[in-house]
């Protein structure tokens, strides 16, 4: 139409969320995770309450452990440096006891052993402990839906992103932390990041989504109130004949 500019749009493009579980939804994934016996439990332990990647858990072998299970040690993913974390008393007695009842299962000493008579393989790969997780994410989702939710995203293709997926438990972890001791530096080095500025692609997110709705209504509140909608004199829009 003559006078009128058209605007051709061949993709839209999403903003990409940063996902958080709510302390509720952790509490809700450890107890479910508990009918599936101690293993299921210890999997995700690892990366609730140290904060560990998928990869990192499934290579965990009893060799790791100190002596009285209070560290771990752990070859990090992505800067591949060997590092020895300090295990909370609780997750250390977890361990313990999985060990001293699961040591005669374990196969090379890994405590997630992986048996496929198609693949070999010395411990769970990334896409079992996946699996698992999906798993056991659509059977909370039919008491819980909330673990179903999910987002599209294109790469070439739809596909979906879950809100809580296993990489969840690592966020948690880190965010709970910052919650805790709200300095950046010390989180980095808890979190064994290379780079500081690694931190704020999730605390910043973290924040506004927390802090969000409290932000604009001390910013806005005053004001919408100030406008005095619909007081006493005002017309009502009706009143123009919009309505």
């Amino acid at each position: 139409m003559e006078g009128h500019m058209v605007i051709y749009v061949t993709e839209i493009k999403q903003r990409k969320p940063n996902y958080f579980m709510t302390d509720e939804e952790v509490q809700i994934l450890w107890r479910y995770a508990k009918r599936w016996g101690s293993k299921a439990q210890l999997l995700f332990a690892f990366a609730i309450f140290r904060g560990l990647r998928i990869g990192e858990v499934c290579a965990i072998n009893i060799l790791d452990f100190s002596a009285d299970f209070s560290s771990l040690r752990v070859i990090h993913e992505k800067s591949h440096i060997e590092d020895r974390l300090p295990l909370i008393p609780q997750l250390s007695a977890l361990a313990r006891d999985y060990v001293l009842k699961n040591r005669h299962l374990m196969k090379d000493g890994f405590l997630f052993p992986f048996y496929s008579s198609r693949r070999h393989a010395p411990h769970l790969t990334t896409k079992v402990a996946e699996a698992i997780f999906s798993k056991l994410r659509k059977i909370i989702g039919k008491d819980y839906p909330a673990f179903l939710e999910r987002n599209p995203f294109s790469k070439g293709f739809i596909r979906y992103r879950y809100r809580i997926g296993f990489h969840s438990c690592r966020r948690w972890f880190e965010t709970r932390i910052y919650d805790n001791i709200k300095d950046r530096k010390r989180l980095a080095d808890i979190m064994r990041y290379l780079d500081v500025a690694t931190v704020d692609i999730y605390i910043n997110p973290y924040e506004t989504w927390q802090k969000e709705r409290s932000i604009l209504q001390g910013t806005f509140g005053d004001q919408f109130n100030a406008l005095e909608m619909l007081s006493k004199g005002q017309r009502r829009l009706g009143e123009y004949g919009l309505l």
